[in-house]
């Protein structure tokens, strides 16, 4: 009789716990719903660490967390939780890319590049490429990048992409993706103090956007 009672005790503490623990999640969950409907990303973040702590192994709440941490330009948290993501979801393609704009935007170059490169090999995504290719100018890796910017530049999807460039004054333009790519070239070429190339370039770049300014800038100096 004495452990039989003693088992349903055992039983009732558990089922007690259990339901505590749905509870508390629950209320997280509202919390974490609210602060979104008000958009409190602070309050939002706060519930969902309190939701992992319930549920640790929650793959779901993890990405919520690390896109609520991406959304306000928080790159180290934000990248730190996708590795952790990636190492139980290597196919995760969001944490991937999460993980690569967040080297990139905390100067992380190099590692921005392999990461890059990884996500390339599995999307074959033509922004990407391009990303890639940037990247190797800005790490003086002429060769790579040069024949990268090739690649696009005959890439028929290139010719009516467009992209967000930062001018001298700290402001930004939209251009087409292509006038960008010879711009690159002659950047390339300049470095290398090819003047020839580096002139052909520029001219095949604001044929394509007459009104790209730094590409104007760069000719009114040869």
């Amino acid at each position: 009789m004495k452990i039989n009672y003693l088992m349903l005790l055992f039983v009732v503490i558990i089922s007690q716990k259990s339901f505590s623990q749905i509870s508390n999640f629950e209320i997280q969950k509202s919390i974490y719903e609210k602060s979104k409907s008000y958009n409190d990303p602070n309050v939002a973040i706060s519930a969902l660490y309190n939701m992992i702590a319930l549920q640790p192994d929650n793959v779901l709440l993890k990405d919520s967390l690390m896109r609520e941490y991406y959304a306000i330009s928080q790159w180290a948290p934000a990248y730190m939780i996708s590795r952790e993501i990636l190492l139980s979801d290597p196919e995760n393609l969001i944490a991937l890319e999460i993980s690569c704009i967040t080297l990139q935007n905390l100067g992380l170059k190099q590692q921005a590049l392999n990461e890059y490169e990884t996500l390339y090999l599995k999307t074959d995504r033509t922004d990407i490429l391009y990303t890639i290719s940037y990247l190797q100018f800005e790490l003086k890796n002429f060769n790579e990048s040069l024949t990268n910017l090739d690649i696009l530049i005959n890439n028929s999807l290139t010719e009516e992409m467009y992209v967000s460039v930062s001018k001298s004054d700290n402001s930004r333009q939209e251009i087409l993706m292509r006038a960008q790519l010879h711009y690159l070239k002659g950047l390339i070429y300049s470095e290398q103090n090819n003047k020839d190339l580096a002139k052909i370039s520029f001219e095949k770049s604001v044929e394509i956007s007459s009104d790209f300014q730094n590409v104007i800038d760069k000719l009114n100096l040869l």
